[in-house]
């Protein structure tokens, strides 16, 4: 029996179907089927998780050739744009570790754990993705600054909110926008408070905080 996909499943595929080239959309489908990550003759247009990991991978949809046999093909965005100038090198790809997208891709708005107001849980999924995401590459300067995922996701195992001393920068960024980024802090800008926040990195010891996916709830299978 088919299993529902968690995002990091679907991600994962997506980003391996699509590494090398642009695939047509029933080619993906066909695929997906085979590994057990939609239904047959399931539609990914149909699959909430396919709908979010194209938004998350930001993957373009567009229709090659015409009439009847036109068909539609998905497409990574490209790492970098070669210049048009001969001979000149092209901007290096984005460097940002693969667990750091794999465990926000994991971490579904709609499944708050148990000790987080799905408010704020809502709001800090979406604060992860776009610092993944923002135009102004944060995720790959903090990588090359030293950041890891515990300094920036990091939080207490058990009410989070409660032990905000020890969190990671993303939970401090909590709807604002973040506008400076160094070794050991941040500025964060609180549109709410209209005010900038200084957020100091956190030296903690490794067993008081956890990555937030490992609080995320598993959805419960069903028997085959």
């Amino acid at each position: 029996m088919h299993v529902q996909p968690t995002d990091a499943d679907v991600v994962k595929f997506l980003r391996g179907a699509l590494a090398k080239r642009a695939c047509p959309v029933t080619e993906i489908e066909a695929s997906a089927q085979a590994a057990g990550l939609l239904k047959e003759r399931q539609r990914i247009a149909q699959a909430k998780p396919f709908r979010r990991a194209k938004k998350f991978l930001r993957i373009r949809s567009h229709r090659a050739g015409f009439g009847a046999r036109s068909h539609w093909l998905w497409e990574l965005p490209r790492a970098s744009v070669p210049s048009a100038k001969a001979g000149r090198e092209s901007a290096p790809p984005r460097r940002i570790p693969n667990h750091w997208v794999e465990g926000v891709a994991y971490l579904n708005p709609e499944r708050p754990p148990a000790d987080v107001p799905r408010h704020r849980w809502r709001q800090f999924v979406d604060d992860c993705k776009r610092f993944l995401n923002s135009p102004e590459n944060w995720a790959e300067r903090a990588y090359k600054l030293g950041w890891d995922a515990m300094t920036l996701f990091g939080c207490a195992p058990s009410r989070p909110l409660d032990y905000s001393g020890v969190a990671g920068m993303v939970w401090a960024i909590n709807g604002g926008r973040l506008v400076e980024l160094h070794r050991d802090w941040a500025v964060i800008d609180v549109p709410v408070q209209a005010r900038q926040r200084i957020f100091y990195r956190r030296n903690v010891e490794p067993g008081k905080i956890s990555l937030p996916w490992a609080k995320q709830p598993v959805p419960a299978k069903t028997s085959p």
